[in-house]
């Protein structure tokens, strides 16, 4: 039986305040090696069974990551938003075939990952190296990706790269990878210039310390997609505690301009290149702007050539129903993957 979403806060919160102690464990066969918790801390938030923290060593730091399920289960990789965390998927998880090793990165800058050393910066096609990294640590030849907008471009970017990897790919309100036309380079250019030494400069200052009810105005007021239930559950993950209060854990750097993109065409080929079965879940509440508009009209036929199975299907919600209203999504998913891949 699936738990309220008040059931699913409280005990969250029991789960928050549980110690989290973490002993190191190598995942046999693979190249790195990983950080699990002790069986009997975490106690699981719902009757799916128990989620699990991971860490993945990297040369700055670790990439983190929450697991639901057994590992010995189908494995699925869950891609989170731009400025989310791994939590975008707690209401979705527990709703999904429970033969899933659903494994939800916090990708670097976000949640309880590393931030990125001073002076380097978050690159759109560096994402396709992390989301890597953290398959080779998990030992995973063949897996599904589930992805939520930005999390479901990086997805798209991975199946093209590794298409024998990839068994299945989700796509949540997401068309396509992200570009930019050749022309409007060199603006682009100057006010990335500018972006990263306004950001470097604000980040030599202490970070603002917020209450709990601060930080969720902060971050519903920042995003009209984000009711204040979701910003609960992104919170958890998305901030810590500190004297006096919470601050955010993303990194400042995120936000940085793009000195370079792919351009349209880069784009396209690597869209030809996906060929599992796609799903692609579009929400009805999203007011498409004209670069959307764009992107549906370049893609939507190369998905439709060149993937082994296409499907899109709109759903009721705005561009988090994933998180807000789970249950208009996860029946579609779950029979996307209870049906054979097409040989």
């Amino acid at each position: 039986m699936y738990l309220s979403r008040r059931a699913l806060l409280f005990q969250r919160q029991l789960f928050f305040h549980i110690s989290q102690n973490a002993h190191k464990c190598t995942n046999a066969g693979t190249t790195g090696t990983m950080s699990g918790s002790e069986g009997d801390v975490y106690i699981g938030t719902t009757e799916r069974g128990l989620t699990h923290e991971l860490q993945f060593p990297v040369p700055w730091g670790h990439i983190a990551a929450k697991a639901w399920g057994d590992p010995p289960g189908r494995p699925v990789l869950g891609l989170h938003g731009y400025l989310d965390n791994a939590n975008t998927f707690d209401t979705l998880a527990p709703l999904l075939p429970k033969d899933l090793y659903f494994v939800c990165m916090d990708m670097p800058g976000h949640g309880h990952s590393s931030h990125l050393p001073p002076g380097l910066d978050y690159k759109y096609e560096s994402s396709l190296v992390e989301v890597h990294r953290v398959i080779q640590a998990l030992g995973w030849t063949k897996f599904s990706i589930i992805g939520h907008s930005l999390g479901g471009s990086i997805g798209m970017m991975y199946s093209a790269v590794f298409p024998d990897s990839v068994e299945k790919l989700v796509l949540l309100d997401t068309f396509g990878p992200f570009y930019q036309p050749i022309e409007g380079t060199v603006e682009r250019l100057a006010i990335a210039v500018e972006s990263k030494l306004a950001v470097e400069k604000a980040s030599q200052l202490p970070p603002r310390v917020y209450s709990k009810e601060q930080a969720l105005d902060r971050l519903v007021k920042g995003n009209p997609f984000v009711t204040r239930e979701d910003g609960v559950v992104l919170l958890e993950r998305g901030t810590r505690e500190v004297e006096g209060g919470y601050v955010f854990t993303r990194d400042l750097k995120l936000r940085n301009r793009t000195f370079f993109s792919l351009t349209p065409e880069q784009t396209e080929e690597l869209v030809k290149g996906i060929k599992c079965p796609v799903l692609m879940l579009s929400a009805t509440e999203r007011i498409l702007g004209r670069y959307d508009e764009e992107r549906r009209k370049r893609f939507i036929p190369l998905f439709e050539g060149k993937s082994s199975q296409f499907t899109e299907i709109k759903v009721e919600g705005n561009h988090n129903v994933h998180l807000n209203n789970p249950k208009q999504v996860a029946p579609h998913i779950s029979k996307f993957f209870t049906q054979d891949v097409p040989s």
